[in-house]
């Protein structure tokens, strides 16, 4: 079975220690978030990308990609951890405030105040964490696994088209 954090690609050409991948259709494609706005491309497949190439993988392999553990941890932080911790403290030290001064509803808008500024925050740090981040190659595969579908008419006509504008050059 695919861990979710791996995914898999079509290597479409190399160039030193970076290589032009093509992802391919699988479950775990599909279900993330770009694929299912229709960002990548039909059903999640089609996404061209740069990986950094260590595992030596040729035009025409299919490999599997990955991104570090440590990436994975600090959007989840950002995107899931940081605004709920925010919430609560601004929340707290509202209410805390808001005894000692006798306003009332000050927990509230300080609750809100902080997680506010903590999504924005997170925003621009997850947006910065994607401009920074580079997906790996981690291993060519000999065989193509099960979870990788056939090419819709799209994705064919997209390829051949890639193809040709790459032997033009």
């Amino acid at each position: 079975m695919q861990r979710p954090d791996i995914e898999t690609g079509t290597v479409l050409e190399t160039e030193g220690l970076w290589a032009t991948v093509i992802t391919n259709k699988s479950k775990s494609c599909k279900e993330c978030g770009k694929a299912q706005a229709g960002i990548c491309g039909k059903s999640g497949a089609g996404l061209v990308m740069k990986a950094q190439n260590f595992a030596g993988a040729e035009k025409g392999d299919i490999v599997e990609l990955s991104l570090d553990i440590t990436t994975h941890i600090k959007a989840y932080f950002l995107a899931f951890v940081l605004p709920v911790i925010t919430l609560l403290f601004c929340t707290y030290l509202g209410s805390v405030i808001s005894l000692s001064v006798g306003v009332t509803n000050l927990d509230v808008i300080a609750g809100f105040t902080g997680l506010i500024l903590s999504v924005v925050f997170s925003f621009k740090h997850i947006q910065k964490l994607d401009r920074t981040s580079q997906l790996k190659i981690i291993k060519v595969l000999h065989e193509p696994p099960e979870y990788i579908t056939s090419l819709s008419a799209e994705e064919t006509d997209y390829m051949a088209a890639f193809n040709k504008a790459h032997q033009i050059n």
